[in-house]
């Protein structure tokens, strides 16, 4: 149509109604950020005051437990964010400058949800929540804020964002990379995991400080990543918590979690008479461990892909033929697996079946959940332990480990990039990678039980390093100590290191 001079001009929507989309888009997120920035800035600023960010749960998340713990301890008043799914362990409940904050768990009707969908409601719960709790609820801007890495979104970002804002010193506690993980649920190709990868380059860069629990992540990520801040390394070490359970106590134990197993334990394993244990019997001398006892096998999962547990159940076909050959003086097995996750069922359902079909008259595994009060005792109660963990980035160690070790407990691990700087083959455990190599280093360290040469040989690594009153070890501030407590190390290199602002900076 033309257009004649002097002829208004019509653009289709009136000038105010395009002010007013505009104004009721920008205005809201505006008014937010103006809210927020001038609550920030009443707010106090206090010394020696910390949070401590993981977005899981609390409870199932030792090495933040720990840091909070130790914090506390050494006098910082400390408030741990994330989800209250799962009792923390006591020690942590009974440290009084510990204040815990639980996020709002998602309506139960999201879980019903595709991932796809499940997901960013999820994240977007959680920002709320997240700033919520960091910003509003807890009552001063802290000196520190220390996060969990991964997971990574959204929780860089709002590290990111708080820490500036607040002008409080972050600090990001590498455990793995998000993308990697995230990447075994939908391939290393997926669009989703490369935006993750880049997100977590991208808000994981800058950090007053970073923590790696391994030298060969720190190397990977401030190589790869150009990691901006300081860069140390902070291997996990066994809290005191975790040590050798005595008879008294393990026939307590037995005596209490017995009857809770899922199915029962066979009748040789749990029985009634109060005097004794598939383990332990009452004698004239006291509470002992009976010579016709089966070796105790231990292992902790999530039961997420980076676990193969049919390489076990193939270890314990191979365990089975060889001991009904009656080749070698071997022992039963009785195995409990602890930990929940969505592959439990799965591997349950192949235990039923060999026990079905009586392929296992020398083997009885059990997987169940515990309390934190009664985790470290059962693994105190251990033979041996076993590890499936296959790292998702080949760059972290699988803590349930360590917690073995704090137990005097010889661990079977799987093999991976940098399972070394944890597991010395042959001193304190040995490295398998494949169901044949596990299932003959079972038979070999076991041969004998209960006076196993081999197995007692491994034993020998941890007698020294953890004496019944141990002494403070001091070391060069920032340093590590090669083997000692959670305690010991957490001070040497956190403490005397990282927090020491004064000879950092």
């Amino acid at each position: 149509m033309a257009v004649f001079p002097g002829e208004p001009q019509s653009s289709g929507f009136p000038v105010w109604q395009v002010c007013a989309v505009l104004a009721s888009l920008v205005g809201p997120p505006l008014l937010a950020i103006g809210l927020y920035a001038r609550h920030v800035k009443k707010r106090p600023s206090r010394h020696r005051t910390a949070t401590v960010l993981v977005l899981g749960d609390i409870g199932r998340s030792p090495r933040m437990m720990y840091h909070a713990e130790s914090l506390a301890r050494a006098g910082w008043e400390t408030h741990l964010v994330g989800y209250g799914d799962t009792t923390p362990i006591p020690s942590l409940l009974e440290t009084p400058r510990v204040h815990l904050h639980h996020l709002h768990n998602p309506p139960s009707l999201l879980l019903r949800l595709p991932w796809v969908l499940r997901a960013p409601i999820r994240v977007v719960t959680q920002v709320f929540s997240v700033m919520y709790i960091c910003v509003f609820k807890i009552p001063c801007n802290t000196e520190i804020l220390l996060v969990q890495n991964p997971p990574s979104i959204p929780t860089l970002l709002l590290a990111q964002i708080i820490s500036n804002t607040t002008r409080t010193k972050l600090i990001i506690d590498w455990h793995n990379t998000g993308y990697s993980i995230l990447a075994m649920r939908l391939g290393e190709s997926s669009p989703i995991v490369r935006i993750a990868k880049w997100f977590e380059r991208t808000f994981g860069r800058e950090a007053y400080c970073h923590l790696f629990v391994t030298y060969a992540l720190q190397k990977f990520l401030v190589n790869e990543w150009h990691l901006q801040g300081r860069s140390v390394v902070l291997h996990d070490r066994p809290p005191s918590q975790f040590q050798h359970t005595e008879i008294s106590a393990q026939l307590s134990l037995w005596r209490r979690i017995g009857p809770a197993i899922d199915p029962p334990l066979p009748k040789r394993l749990h029985t009634t008479d109060i005097r004794r244990t598939g383990f332990t019997e009452m004698t004239p001398d006291g509470p002992a461990l009976r010579p016709d006892r089966p070796a105790f096998i231990l292992s902790a999962t999530s039961w997420t892909a980076d676990e193969d547990f049919s390489i076990l159940l193939t270890a314990l076909d191979s365990y089975q033929a060889v001991k009904t050959s009656g080749v070698s003086d071997l022992p039963g097995i009785a195995m409990i697996i602890t930990g929940r996750g969505e592959l439990r069922a799965e591997f349950e359902r192949q235990v039923a079946k060999r026990e079905k079909a009586g392929l296992w008259p020398d083997i009885c595994v059990r997987c169940m959940f515990l309390s934190a009060r009664d985790y470290p005792l059962l693994l105190g109660c251990g033979d041996l332990g076993i590890s499936m963990h296959q790292s998702s980035s080949g760059r972290d160690l699988p803590m349930k480990v360590v917690d073995m070790f704090g137990s005097g407990m010889p661990v079977l691990a799987r093999g991976f990039a940098c399972i070394d700087e944890l597991v010395k083959d042959g001193k304190n455990g040995r490295v398998f990678d494949n169901e044949a190599e596990l299932g003959a280093q079972l038979i070999d360290t076991l041969v004998g039980f209960p006076h196993a040469p081999k197995l007692e040989a491994l034993k020998e690594y941890f007698k020294p390093k953890f004496p019944s009153s141990p002494g403070r070890r001091v070391t060069a501030p920032g340093k590590e100590v090669e083997w000692s407590s959670w305690d010991d190390n957490w001070d040497a290199v956190m403490k005397r290191g990282v927090l020491d602002f004064r000879r950092a900076e």
